[in-house]
């Protein structure tokens, strides 16, 4: 079997099993708020001051309007960005946003980021991170060529397109087998207990920073 070099910041959580089961926590407690489209910036936000937080990292986050990478870190003496995609169960990941989706524009996308695919299993109790390389999304491209996308149907959403599940299901098993992978279980939250309590922090965190000089 080849030898890989596994994804530094995997290495880091698998380093680290108390952070990712803190991570699928915190997770938990976001569907408090439901599981609108807001949840998954949301999980983006979080992540991105965990590494700051619990492993010290310098985290960039990109500009606005950047589509090709969501952070930058700099671990081992380089500096690496990632595509961050989040999902609560394994399904679609949308790589693009702007235009009218087809398969045409899909053939002539290019991937130029890593994807830091993280996804939590509520029923198990679940969390996983999978780093997709470029070098596995091109394999991937040959190995299932037009079949990897997923192309909205009309009517149903104009813009935009992804890779399919099935897709996404073959990139995490190339990331298994690379050993670019992390997934451990987390302790129950009980929601329904810390519901109250939860908003009640949260207004007090933004009424403390509204009234910062």
């Amino acid at each position: 079997m080849a030898k890989y070099r596994t994804d530094p910041l995997i290495q880091l959580f698998k380093s680290n099993l108390a952070v990712l089961s803190l991570l699928g926590r915190l997770w938990e407690i976001l569907y408090i708020e439901g599981s609108t489209p807001d949840i998954g910036k949301r999980r983006e936000h979080i992540i991105r001051v965990m590494l700051e937080e619990e492993f010290g990292l310098r985290v960039i986050e990109a500009p606005p309007m950047e589509r090709e990478w969501d952070f930058s870190i700099m671990i081992e003496g380089e500096e690496r960005k990632y595509s961050l995609k989040t999902t609560g169960k394994i399904t679609t990941i949308k790589v693009a946003w702007n235009g009218f989706p087809s398969i045409e524009r899909a053939r002539k996308f290019n991937f130029k980021y890593p994807i830091l695919y993280v996804t939590g299993n509520r029923e198990n109790r679940e969390i996983s991170i999978y780093v997709f390389e470029i070098s596995d999304i091109e394999e991937l491209r040959r190995e299932m060529k037009d079949d990897m996308w997923w192309i909205p149907k009309s009517g149903t959403n104009p813009r935009g397109f992804g890779l399919n599940t099935n897709a996404v299901r073959n990139l995490i098993k190339k990331a298994k087998e690379k050993g670019n992978f992390v997934t451990t279980n987390y302790r129950r939250v009980d929601t329904d207990a810390i519901r109250e309590k939860y908003w009640k922090i949260w207004y007090n965190a933004l009424k403390r920073l509204a009234l910062e000089d």
